[in-house]
């Protein structure tokens, strides 16, 4: 990842930069799946401290790419001697296990990494991050088809964001009712990790729901969507606010490289 800059590091001069720019984002490349993914990394050196590994800012840009999990994860055991002080995520038009995801963006200061390992072998492993603010932006037509896909109750929905709620009207067959329904929400995270209905009112066939018919459906829909259990970003997340406009969900908050799961290599 922050291969790319080891040519300043190393005192090699810009076009070594470059090639390690480019050589960082094959990298990362190569852990994403598409046939039309794009990733571009920039960084920019401290000035001297380059050559102590010191990094202003390092930039990763990727778009049009599918995942399973984060591609980025750090390993505490590595020696913290690299810095990092800006690690900026730019990610576009990426599906993450089945949810098409418009953007997420995250700004992460104060990361750390292995700059013995980079000069050895020159190669990027993060040993720590800082605690930064980011945003994931989901379309409600995309969120549509990940409540479609995730809950086999509902057989098809359509999900409106205006004016901070969230509107969902579809079919489902739940145990208590077959019956088209409709839901109007405010989205919110209780724990930053969960998106959740909240303060709902439901109708079933256009009469309102009753307490049992209403608890049925939310119980259903309740996580729409879980960051960690759903999506795999190991608490790289933690959501703060959730806003509902011009047809798009916004959940903005803190956010970090988490620290890479026993059974991944990471990047």
């Amino acid at each position: 990842m922050v291969a790319a800059g080891l040519g300043l590091l190393l005192g090699l001069g810009q076009s070594e930069e470059r090639r390690f720019e480019r050589a960082a984002a094959s990298e990362i490349s190569s852990k994403l799946g598409g046939d039309e993914k794009k990733v571009r990394v920039n960084v920019r050196p401290h000035g001297v401290g380059a050559l102590q590994g010191d990094l202003t800012v390092a930039q990763i840009f990727a778009e049009r790419f599918t995942l399973d999990e984060l591609p980025l994860f750090t390993e505490p055991e590595r020696n913290p001697s690299g810095r990092i002080r800006s690690l900026q995520l730019r990610l576009t038009e990426f599906r993450l296990r089945g949810l098409l995801v418009q953007s997420l963006v995250a700004d992460i200061p104060e990361c750390r990494y292995d700059f013995d390992l980079a000069r050895r072998e020159r190669t990027i492993r993060l040993a720590r991050s800082g605690q930064g603010t980011g945003s994931v932006t989901v379309r409600g037509t995309d969120l549509a088809e990940w409540i479609d896909r995730k809950y086999a109750e509902i057989k098809e929905c359509q999900v409106t964001l205006e004016d901070g709620w969230v509107r969902v009207d579809g079919y489902g067959e739940f145990v208590i009712v077959k019956s088209r329904f409709s839901v109007l929400a405010k989205l919110v995270s209780p724990d930053g990790r969960r998106v959740m209905l909240d303060r709902a009112r439901i109708t079933f066939d256009g009469v309102p729901a009753d307490p049992m018919a209403a608890k049925v459906l939310l119980d259903v829909m309740n996580p729409v969507v879980d960051l960690d259990a759903d999506l795999g970003l190991y608490g790289a997340v933690n959501v703060e606010t959730i806003r509902a406009e011009n047809g798009l969900m916004i959940a903005s908050g803190r956010t970090q490289i988490p620290e890479k799961p026993a059974e991944n290599t990471g990047i």
